[in-house]
Formats: C-alpha cells, sequence, structure tokens
C-alpha cells in the first residue's frame, strides 16, 4: 500500500505546499485584491427574498395553482391593523383616526378599509345590503326623516341645536311627526355631544359620529369587527409588493401617532406580509449578532486553547477572506438570501474555522519535533490537509446534497453552504500557511508542550474500550427509548419570535374569530354559474365555516332591491342641505344655545308619563351629556376648544351630506355587474381576465397541521386546482420536510462514496461514520426527553450532522493511518478535533442569542448534535479501534503496525 505523502493526493498537496512555501506573495497580494472586490460586488448586489412562497420551485404543481392565481389577482395580501380594547368608542375613534392617516398615504397604500359605509361602496351600495336590512333602512329613514330635516338646514353645531330648541318648545305644546322624530332622536343627540366631547379630549383631527349615530344603530354597526365589538379592523394594501416593507414601517409609524390621540387601546399589526416583514428583520437582526458573536468566540477559543493569539487571529482574518468570497459567490450564483440562507454567516464561521485550526495544531506539532517552518508547513499541507480536505469536501457534500431536492429554498441553502466550505478552504490552504511563516511567533515555539493531562484521561476509556463499548451501547438503547416522543412541528407561527406582535395579534384573531381566519383557501370560478355551483359544494364540507364571493350579488334578482331603493331614494329626495360653515366655532355663543336645550329638554322631562320611563332616563342623560359637555368646553382655552369644535363640526356635517347625496344618487337602473364594485372590492374578487375568487374560509386554526391537513384535502375534493395560502403552507411544509430527509440520504451516500475514494477499504466506511451515527442518536434521543420537536428550520439538523460528524472519523482515522496507534487526544489531530468541535458548537451555538424561534432551535439542535458526534468520535470511536485491532491480532494489548495498516490500507513510517 502507497503511504500517505506518495498518493496522487499527497503529491498534489506536496506541490501546493512547496508553491506556498516559495511565493507567498503570489499566495498574499492576489487574494487580498479578490477578498476587496467581493465585498464591493457583495454590498452593490445584496439582496434579500422574505417570500416563502419563492422557496418552493415553480414546477411544483400546487405551486404553479398559486401562481396562476397571484398572476389572474395580482393585488397584494392585507395589512392588518387590530385595535382592542373594551370601550367601542375607543376602538372606533381610532380606526377612524388611523382610516383617514393611510388614505392620505396615496403613496403606499391602496384599498385601505375600515368601514362598510354607503360612500366606499359607491353607486351601488344599496344591493350589496341584504334585502331585510334594505327594508329596515327604508323604515328608519321615514321615521328619522323630520330630525335629519333638520341638518339640511344646519350649517354649524350653533344652528343645529338651535333648530332642535325650536322643536323642544313646540313639542310642549301639540304632539306630530316631527316631534315624534325628535324623540326617537334623543340617544343620537346625546351621541353627538359625546363625541364633541371626544374631539375636545384627544389630539388630532377628530372623526365624525358617523351616519350610524344619527339612526342609533350601533357604533360598530359599520365596521370590520371580532369579539363582539371589542376588536375591530384596518387592512390596507401596498401600492407594490416592492413597497411591502416601506408600508409595513409607515403604518407601524402611524399606528403610533394614532395611540397618542387614543390611548389605552391595544394595537397591533399583522397579516401574511407583516408576518413575512417582521420574520426577515428579525431574522437580518438575529444572524448578523449570531455571526459577530460566532466569529468572537470561535476565535478566543482557538486562542484560549492554544495560549497564543497571533495564529488564531489569522485564522480567523483567513475566515473572514472566505466569508467574503462566499457572500460574492452567493451573490453571483443565487442572487439574493433568503428565510433559510440567511444563517449560512454564523454555520459556516463555525465549521470553516476548523480548517485553520486542524492546519495550525499540525504546523506547531511539526516545529516543535524540530522541523523547520518549510518543512512543518509541508507536513501539515501534505498529511493533515488531506483529513482537511475530505472533511470539507464531506461536509460540503451534505450541504450540496441539498440541490438534488425538490425545494427551491433548500436547494439554494445547499449551493450557497456547499460552495462557501469549498470557497473558505481556499484562503485556509494558501493565505494561512503564507501568513503563519511570517512574524516573530515561530520562534518560540520550540519547547514541547507536556500532553500528560490529555493523555491521562484519554487512557480512562482506552484501558476499558469493552466499558466504554458497553457503556455506549447502553446510552443508546435509553436513547432509543425516547424517539417516540419527537415529532415534527409544521406549525410556522411557532418559529417566529416569542411575543413578536404580528404572532400575537394573529393568534388573537384566530382564538377570537375561529370561523374568520385572515388566511383562506382560494378557488377561482371562469363563470358566474361555475361559482355558484362551487360556492354551494364548498359550504357543504364539514371544514369550512364561510365562503366570501361577490358571485351572489351579480347573479341575484334585483328586482325587490330595487324598488326598496327607488322608495328610499323618493323618501331623500326633497333634503337640501346648506353648504357647511367653515368659520371658528364661537364657544360662548355654542354654550349658549346648550343651556338653552338643558333647560328646554328639562321642561320636557317634566311632561313625560309616568309609564315612559325610558324616555326620562334618556332625557335626563342626555342633560347629563350637555352639562358636562359646557363645563369641559368653557374649562378649556378658548381658542383650542374652537379649533377641535370646528374640526367636529366641519366632519359631522360633512359625513352627512356626503352620505345623504350617495343615497341619492344610488343606481336603480339595473342589478349588479361586476364593472360596479368599488375598487377594493372589484380587484380582490374579479380577476384581471374576469374570473371569479371565492375565498374560502376555514373552521378552526387553520396553522394547526390536523386542520389544515382536513381543510386542504376536503377543499381540493371539489377543485383539485384550489389553492391559497393554507394549501401553500401544507404542501410548503411538508415538501420541506421530505427534501431534508431526501437530502441526508444524498449526503449519506456522497459521503460514503468519498470516505472510500480516500481509504480505499470498506472497513474505513463504517469506523468513519460510527460517530455520526451515535452522536445522531445520542441527540433525538436527547430531543425526546426534553420534549424538542423538528421543525420546519432545524429539520436541516438530518443533513447537516451527517456531514459535521463524519469529518472527526476522518481526521482520527487519517492519524490513525498514518501512527498506527488509536491514541488521539494527546496528539494534536485529537486537540484539534476538540477545539473544532467547540467552534462549530460556538458556530451554531451563537444561534441561541436568535429571538426567532426556528433560528434558535437549529441553533440548539446542531449544537447538541456536533457535540454529540465529537464525544462519540473522541471516545466510542477509538475504544473501537483498540478492540477491533486487538481482535485481530489475537490479543488484549495495543495491536502492532502490521495490524493498524491492515484495518484501513495506508500507513506512513516513523
Amino acid at each position: 500500500m502507497k503511504i500517505l505523502s506518495a498518493t496522487l493526493f499527497g503529491r498534489a498537496l506536496g506541490v501546493l505546499a512547496r508553491a506556498v512555501c516559495r511565493h507567498r506573495r503570489l499566495f498574499l497580494y492576489p487574494q487580498l485584491l479578490l477578498f476587496g472586490l467581493s465585498v464591493l460586488y457583495t454590498a452593490e448586489h445584496f439582496s434579500f427574498d422574505p417570500d416563502q412562497n419563492n422557496l418552493v420551485g415553480a414546477d411544483k404543481q400546487n405551486h404553479h395553482n398559486y401562481l396562476r392565481f397571484k398572476q389572474e389577482f395580482p393585488t397584494q395580501d392585507d395589512l392588518v391593523v387590530v385595535v382592542q380594547s373594551d370601550k367601542l368608542e375607543k376602538n372606533r375613534q381610532f380606526v377612524e383616526r388611523l382610516g383617514r392617516k393611510l388614505d392620505a398615504e396615496t403613496n403606499l397604500f391602496t384599498h385601505v378599509m375600515y368601514r362598510n359605509d354607503f360612500k366606499m361602496l359607491g353607486a351601488k351600495a344599496l344591493l350589496m345590503v341584504p334585502e331585510p336590512d334594505l327594508a329596515d333602512l327604508q323604515k328608519v329613514l321615514t321615521d328619522y326623516l323630520p330630525f335629519i330635516d333638520k341638518f339640511t338646514h344646519a350649517t354649524n353645531l350653533v344652528s343645529l341645536f338651535g333648530m332642535v330648541n325650536s322643536q323642544i318648545l313646540h313639542a310642549k305644546n301639540e304632539e306630530n311627526a316631527e316631534n315624534k322624530s325628535l324623540v326617537k332622536a334623543v340617544p343620537s343627540l346625546e351621541n353627538i355631544i359625546k363625541q364633541a366631547m371626544a374631539s375636545l379630549q384627544r389630539p388630532g383631527v377628530p372623526p365624525s359620529p358617523g351616519v350610524g349615530s344619527l339612526f342609533n344603530t350601533g357604533e360598530d354597526a359599520q365596521y370590520i369587527t371580532f369579539a363582539h365589538g371589542q376588536i375591530y379592523l384596518v387592512t390596507a394594501q401596498a401600492r407594490r409588493e416592492d413597497m411591502t416593507e416601506s408600508a409595513v414601517e409607515q403604518m407601524r409609524t402611524l399606528v403610533r401617532l394614532t395611540q397618542l390621540e387614543v390611548p389605552g387601546v391595544n394595537v397591533g399589526i399583522t397579516g401574511e406580509p407583516v408576518l413575512d416583514n417582521d420574520q426577515m428583520t428579525q431574522s437580518e437582526k438575529d444572524t448578523t449578532l449570531a455571526s459577530i458573536i460566532s466569529l468572537v468566540v470561535c476565535a478566543f477559543i482557538f486562542i484560549y486553547g492554544y495560549q497564543e493569539t497571533g495564529r488564531p487571529l489569522k485564522a480567523t482574518f483567513c475566515l473572514v477572506v472566505g466569508l467574503g468570497y462566499t457572500l460574492a459567490f452567493s451573490m453571483l450564483v443565487v442572487g439574493h438570501l433568503n428565510v433559510l440562507t440567511i444563517t449560512f454567516l454564523p454555520i459556516l464561521i463555525g465549521l470553516a474555522i476548523d480548517f485553520g485550526v486542524h492546519l495550525i495544531t499540525r504546523y506547531e506539532e511539526e516545529l516543535r519535533l524540530g522541523k523547520s517552518e518549510e518543512e512543518a508547513m509541508e507536513k501539515a499541507i501534505v498529511f493533515t490537509g488531506q483529513g482537511i480536505i475530505t472533511g470539507a469536501l464531506t461536509t460540503a457534500a451534505a450541504f450540496l446534497a441539498m440541490g438534488l431536492t425538490d425545494f427551491k429554498g433548500i436547494q439554494e441553502m445547499g449551493v450557497i453552504c456547499g460552495g462557501g466550505m469549498l470557497i473558505c478552504l481556499i484562503p485556509m490552504m494558501t493565505l494561512l500557511p503564507v501568513l503563519l511563516m511570517r512574524g516573530r511567533q515561530n520562534a518560540i515555539d520550540r519547547s514541547v508542550p507536556k500532553a500528560e493531562l490529555r493523555e491521562r484521561i484519554e487512557n480512562l476509556w482506552l484501558k476499558r474500550p469493552r466499558t466504554v463499548v458497553v457503556l455506549t451501547v447502553v446510552l443508546t438503547a435509553a436513547a432509543l427509548t425516547q424517539f417516540h416522543k419527537v415529532h415534527f412541528d409544521y406549525n410556522l407561527l411557532n418559529l417566529q419570535s416569542k411575543g413578536l406582535p404580528s404572532v400575537v395579534f394573529a393568534k388573537k384573531l384566530i382564538d377570537s374569530h375561529p370561523e374568520k381566519s385572515l388566511i383562506f383557501g382560494v378557488v377561482i370560478a371562469d363563470t358566474p354559474q361555475q361559482a355558484l355551483d362551487l360556492e354551494k359544494q364548498l359550504k357543504t364540507l364539514s371544514t369550512v365555516t364561510n365562503v366570501d364571493s361577490m358571485v351572489p350579488y351579480l347573479t341575484e334578482d334585483p328586482t325587490k332591491k330595487l324598488q326598496l331603493i327607488r322608495q328610499i331614494k323618493n323618501e331623500i329626495a326633497p333634503l337640501r342641505f346648506e353648504p357647511v360653515d367653515d368659520s371658528p366655532v364661537k364657544v360662548e355663543e355654542l354654550s349658549r344655545m346648550l343651556w338653552y336645550s338643558y333647560g328646554d329638554f328639562g321642561q320636557v322631562v317634566e311632561n313625560v308619563p309616568a309609564d315612559e320611563a325610558e324616555l326620562r332616563n334618556q332625557l335626563n342623560s342626555l342633560r347629563t351629556t350637555i352639562r358636562d359637555f359646557r363645563k369641559l368646553m368653557l374649562g378649556m382655552d378658548p381658542a383650542t376648544a374652537s379649533r377641535q369644535l370646528t374640526a367636529f363640526q366641519q366632519a359631522l356635517l360633512n359625513d352627512v351630506h356626503d352620505t345623504f347625496e350617495t343615497l341619492r344618487e344610488q343606481d336603480d337602473s339595473s342589478g349588479m355587474r361586476a364593472q360596479d364594485l368599488p375598487p377594493a372590492l372589484h380587484d380582490r374578487f374579479i380577476g384581471v381576465t374576469g374570473k371569479y375568487l371565492l375565498q374560502v374560509y376555514p373552521k378552526g386554526d387553520v396553522w394547526q397541521r390536523d386542520v389544515q391537513e382536513a381543510f386542504v384535502r376536503e377543499m381540493q375534493s371539489v377543485d383539485k386546482t384550489a389553492t391559497g395560502t393554507p394549501v401553500q403552507l401544507y404542501y410548503y411544509t411538508e415538501l420541506l420536510k421530505k427534501s431534508y430527509q431526501q437530502a441526508a440520504w444524498y449526503a449519506l451516500i456522497a459521503i460514503t462514496i468519498m470516505i472510500f475514494a480516500h481509504f480505499r477499504t470498506l472497513a474505513s466506511i463504517w469506523l468513519a461514520l460510527l460517530p455520526v451515527g451515535i452522536g445522531s442518536v445520542w441527540m433525538v434521543g436527547l430531543m425526546g426527553a426534553a420534549n424538542i420537536p423538528f421543525n420546519p428550520a432545524n429539520i436541516m439538523t438530518l443533513p447537516l450532522v451527517i456531514g459535521i460528524g463524519v469529518t472527526n472519523g476522518i481526521h482520527i482515522l487519517n492519524r490513525f493511518a498514518e501512527e498506527k496507534t488509536p491514541s488521539i487526544l494527546s496528539k494534536s489531530t485529537g486537540k484539534a478535533v476538540f477545539v473544532s468541535g467547540l467552534t462549530a458548537i460556538s458556530g451554531f451555538g451563537s444561534l441561541l442569542v436568535a429571538k426567532h424561534q426556528g433560528i434558535r432551535s437549529l441553533g440548539e439542535l446542531m449544537s447538541v448534535g456536533v457535540l454529540t458526534c465529537m464525544i462519540a468520535g473522541l471516545t466510542f470511536l477509538p475504544a473501537v479501534l483498540n478492540l477491533t485491532m486487538a481482535w485481530r491480532n489475537g490479543k488484549t494489548k495495543q495491536p502492532s503496525g502490521d495490524n493498524a495498516r491492515s484495518t484501513l490500507g495506508r500507513e506512513e513510517p516513523r
């Protein structure tokens, strides 16, 4: 058998070693220049893609269906503001004020929705009102018409209450329709005064009380509400997809400003774009922090472990150069990072520093044995370099195996990390040797350090190989008993940061209204009749709670509704509103008019019959509100009170005018057509080629896997092309899970081939894989014991543990083939395996600082996996090598060199 240095691999590394020693500048300055260019290229082309839908390849049928849906309905997903308090009026005030601010930001937001009023719905608004409600509206208008008529003549608050006072005086003497209307309007008058009080108590431009206040139909009747009015919603869409991040940030700014105007309200922003944006932002922060921590900790471990600073810092610098190359490579080949690949920096820091650890350890060992710098470097590059390169190739293979999967995001992860491992290898094997041979440090490394402590520790298991094997088997069996506790958590919300407002408020909506989720399934119909048939079938499904569509409005018989609309128009036809007075409110004059109202209503109370207690209570409540309003108004700075009341006055009267103008102009000539829908509804439900959208809402929490699966299966039983976020989530997580499982098998196959190619014996394969197998079983056992599940983020551990863990076996077997002894820890190789294991753990462990739970769970699992594989490699593998050689030699003492050679096939003579 050829000795290590005589192989083709060894001879090639010998050529490299001599070239590095003789032509140092050739390996130094070009790489520094390339590093600078890489940094500039990365800065110019860096981009991040937060859209999880882009992680799935477009060739998948379910993803193709989703892309077809987005092409037909290109509107952006909703940004949702959740407003919560136990006071309905606070909620209303907040959404009105915020909605107005969003409406003004036309450069960023479109399709702002916070109330379903007639003005927003347009000329066909009444056709969207259910027929019974339309009949009720017609009756309310008839009952309130005399009171509404007061608004037609009112130009300001003073004239409005002046006419009310005049009516009160007439009400004392006669009973007619106007007086009855005034009595019915008592709650409405009180509501208007309460709203005026609120305008004085809150900064900012006050909103109108809303026409619903006039009709006393309830404060939340026009709004998008959950939990019996305790939660109000405001929805908007970014004008373009590339504006989403800016829209989210601006929406948060406007929410903060509105909270100053309406304090005491619990407000959060959620929705798919917000969840994606928050995940992107948090991931960037987490990985940046983790990368810095990983780099610092790895350097510290290196420095502490070797009790020196020069060489570890040189290795760290070469690592930074390799990372710079990798970033440029990522932007050149892939073009962006995503929520998976953004973790590559701390991962590579923990793994690629190992190259420097092993090279420096062997170089120092040879220096201490009396070799010159060139001889020591050649020995390190030729012998340890083979293990370094083989280990790099196996780890890179584990990553590159991801490129064989069907999941685009995993493919990108494999390309970036696998390519990055090989790229980082270049400066470590060329630039680092140049730097190591520069400086004064080489002159002080001639003394041979004592390694008795490591040797004594290693002898604890080397002298008791059978005990080690039995103990390992027992621990492995114990770990296997915990396997049944390990499951896969499909819920992507559980990957987000704990306490993240967008997640918290998404869960609030799920809990408050499980029948109306923020995410829904999508079915597309070509014709109205097909849409009606599909809607009918979907509503019969046990997992479906509701189906939203515009088709019922477009296909219903409008005859009765049109008759009611004509009656409403006839009722309000005589109404003609006076222009609104835009001059400032005169506080003293308004106070005086309200004082008259207070007294007049007091006289009315005295005349209320004893059997009308409710009316008496309403009048007394109104008088109390008038008294409190006057007290508040007169106690303020007159200029401030006038300014706020002027804004309220204009908002109230303009709202009334505009609403009745909209009612007067309702189109009663025909039923609803697609082009009659308001833009916010048309763009949402009518496609660019005229197709019809059905939004299918699931019953229960669709983020839960069982609910999600049942919903998707049932919905696709009606329409196999059904899509939407629940469908995407279902297939996304399943494909991701299967892809990483495939990647693990591909990595195992590729690594097995490379191990055989390196050592050229079958025994070397199972020996190298022993630490991986044992360490992986221990890792999963600990997961079960600690109740840690796999999830779409940490499932990456499967191929990575194989690729990273096997490097321990390769380095140990490589040194074993060279020196024919299983004693490793006392040698430089054992020390390097231990230190490189710690740096890998610190690389992944740095992810533990992440608030993003997916990134954090990856750090937890990989840290444990690297640790268990390292322990198995340093203890169990040497014990097995000892037993194997003893068995071959027919005795229990340490085997001879010939038997060692027969185990792995290659050796280096002493």
